[in-house]
């Protein structure tokens, strides 16, 4: 557990496998409930994520994530059906759990806003970043000028292999963000989200730059299979 960023008004931390208490493919900082954990051990596992915050688990706004391109206002104690949420309210944590896909987080220094987002491949085909650049901006007054993007452990082009219709899409659409090696073809997410964030004018990106498949100190879906899940999280002050 660490914390990537702070400012005065933000502070944003990611969790990785360790300083949890579930065991076997999920040991042990797993805080997905829906990977086949024990229930009371990913409650565990969240009010010690929940604790980095100095908030209580109820503060601790988890997604629905569906791999689609919504962006949500959050609501508390709610767990929404959306791949990104947003807030002005002090106090939430905007969490987004993955285990290879893009955790992307947004924060507006003017507006003292943020977004938790889950940049998935099919989201990212389907735009989820540039949505939720345009929830903020409807929801917030948010200005391009202002929004800084922090993007999370996640797999990278060394270890992202596509094929077939994939493959195919990412040609026509996403050539920039594609490599070959030996006949393989290979995708970098995080190329793709960078472009979607210039396009609309967030420029302040900071990049973690680390492989989730590569690295085991992470959950990696691509890697493990049945895994759990690491998660990144944003709280306004």
């Amino acid at each position: 557990m660490r914390e990537v960023f702070t400012q005065e008004w933000v502070k944003i931390i990611a969790s990785d496998r360790a300083g949890g208490v579930s065991a076997d493919a999920y040991e042990s900082l797993n805080l997905g409930f829906h990977v086949g954990d024990k229930p009371l051990n990913v409650e565990k596992n969240r009010e010690i994520f929940a604790s980095y915050f100095d908030v209580s688990v109820k503060e601790l706004c988890f997604m629905e994530q569906i791999h689609g391109s919504l962006a949500t206002m959050a609501k508390k104690e709610q767990t929404l059906k959306t791949d990104a949420l947003i807030t002005q309210e002090k106090n939430l944590v905007l969490c987004v759990m993955v285990a290879d896909c893009v955790p992307v987080i947004l924060y507006d220094n003017d507006k003292k806003a943020a977004a938790a987002v889950h940049a998935g491949r099919k989201g990212i085909f389907s735009d989820i970043i540039s949505n939720t650049v345009l929830a903020m901006k409807n929801s917030f007054k948010s200005s391009s000028k202002d929004i800084g993007a922090y993007i999370g452990v996640s797999i990278r082009s060394c270890c992202y292999e596509i094929q077939g219709e994939i493959l195919n899409e990412a040609k026509d659409r996403f050539s920039y963000a594609l490599s070959g090696k030996e006949g393989r073809h290979f995708l970098s997410l995080q190329t793709i989200v960078k472009k979607q964030l210039h396009e609309n004018g967030v420029v302040n990106i900071i990049d973690e730059n680390v492989c989730s498949c590569c690295d085991k100190n992470y959950f990696s879906y691509r890697r493990e299979g049945v895994c759990g899940r690491f998660a990144v999280g944003v709280k306004i002050v």
